[in-house]
């Protein structure tokens, strides 16, 4: 263990200044220092101890850090507690000496101390496999418009466009209710959760500003959401409401070539789900077909996120070619196993794998565990590159025959390939 260091949290607001000093030479030239800070005091569901830090002892500095940002997801209308490991910076000076490894043991604890379901990261590709997290969650599309074949000044236009204020909020939580009902896996965002981003978000480079849609009756139809910075040079528009039409989506891409004309950007990026409505639209115009990034997922528990998952399950189930399947599903991880016990079409028991009897099994190695259960993929669209998920006996025991697929549908039945999308909440 290295004994040149402290591991402990956050303990007083001098902390917060301290944290904006490290992760503004880390990020430099953005201005990470100041999400940090502004996250700190303000960040609803933050509080000091969310704060992870490596304090030199010999000097006092906090050389590295990063935080527990609390997320509301649901799946489905389940409910999941997650937990971001979020705004993770070491000073050049210090990398290299397991300090990342150190933070991370006091943050699984935390994960375990407080029944946390998820832990995602956004981070840089390739290096927190090694934690445990894996793509599984679909996250920053680039589905870019050049201006010149958005639509110009609409005639006899249906809506006006006005900045949006606290004064929308309860309009907005009724927008999410609906864009939760569109999305397997979403975040489920508090007053709270909007009133930050109407204020303390705006100081950040994070901060977007929301634009409402009022038709001619004055009432409130739509709302889009640009953000004021992030990643790249073009215009992007990171939300838009669900329920759009085709002439509402024309208005709204009018609107954003005349923001990115105002502001000289040369291109508008739509960060959005390519299923979504002006996702689609965007690419029947001729936006090239992306590939979005994702969400690294952490299964903290995995037999109790599938008993979380448990009416999920179900419902699938009951909507499927199984509805009344009695029998035990076996999740094989190779070194480790999870049964699921079904009985009438309900599952009376879930717990970890004991004995040799099961009706079906589908085996897995233990990373491709969330990108399964989440629906970020098929299992057939998996096994396209790691043919060690298969469902069936046959390659375990080559002496139990096949079961005509049947297996194999009602993995598809459980765990089908969804459509999930999280909108940021800072």
């Amino acid at each position: 263990m290295n004994t040149d260091y402290k591991i402990r949290r956050a303990e007083s607001k001098d902390d917060g200044k301290r944290l904006h000093d490290l992760f503004q030479e880390v990020f430099h030239p953005e201005e990470v220092g100041v999400l940090a800070e502004t996250m700190f005091h303000h960040l609803p569901g933050m509080t000091k101890e969310s704060w992870f830090i490596a304090e030199e002892k010999a000097t006092g500095r906090v050389v590295s850090a990063f935080a527990l940002i609390p997320w509301a997801w649901e799946m489905e209308g389940v409910p999941l507690k997650v937990a971001e490991m979020g705004i993770v910076g070491t000073l050049e000076a210090h990398r290299g000496k397991g300090l990342m490894r150190l933070l991370n043991k006091e943050f699984n604890q935390a994960l375990a101390d407080e029944g946390v379901d998820l832990a995602v990261i956004q981070g840089i590709p390739g290096f927190y496999h090694r934690f445990g997290f894996h793509y599984a969650v679909e996250m920053e599309n680039h589905i870019n418009l050049h201006l010149d074949v958005l639509p110009g000044k609409i005639e006899n236009p249906r809506f006006e466009f006005r900045r949006a204020g606290v004064e929308d909020i309860p309009f907005l939580m009724q927008k999410d209710e609906a864009y939760r009902s569109a999305y397997a896996i979403a975040v489920k965002r508090t007053e709270a959760n909007w009133r930050y981003l109407f204020s303390e978000s705006l100081k950040t480079e994070y901060g977007s500003e929301f634009w409402v849609m009022t038709d001619r009756k004055r009432e409130v139809s739509h709302y889009i959401r640009v953000a004021l910075n992030g990643f790249g040079k073009g215009l992007i528009v990171s939300e838009v409401s669900e329920g759009i039409d085709e002439g509402a989506a024309q208005e709204i891409l009018s609107f954003c070539k005349g923001k990115a004309l105002e502001r000289d950007k040369p291109y508008v990026r739509l960060n959005l789900h390519r299923e979504s409505t002006l996702g689609k639209i965007a690419r029947s115009m001729g936006a090239p077909e992306s590939l979005p990034y994702a969400w690294q997922v952490k299964m903290v528990d995995k037999e109790a996120f599938l008993k979380r998952m448990a009416p999920v399950l179900e419902r699938r189930l009951a909507e499927s070619l199984f509805p009344s399947y009695t029998g035990t599903l076996r999740l094989n991880l190779f070194d480790s196993g999870i049964d699921l016990a079904w009985q009438d079409g309900k599952l009376h028991h879930i717990g970890p794998a004991t004995g040799e009897d099961c009706d079906a099994m589908v085996s897995m190695t233990d990373d491709l565990f969330a990108l399964l259960c989440l629906g970020h993929r098929s299992w057939q669209e998996i096994r396209h590159i790691r043919p060690d998920i298969f469902p069936d006996l046959l390659y375990v025991d080559p002496a139990v025959c096949p079961a005509s697929g049947r297996t194999a549908r009602l993995v598809d039945a459980l765990f089908p390939k969804r459509m999930s999308w999280v909108y940021c909440q800072y």
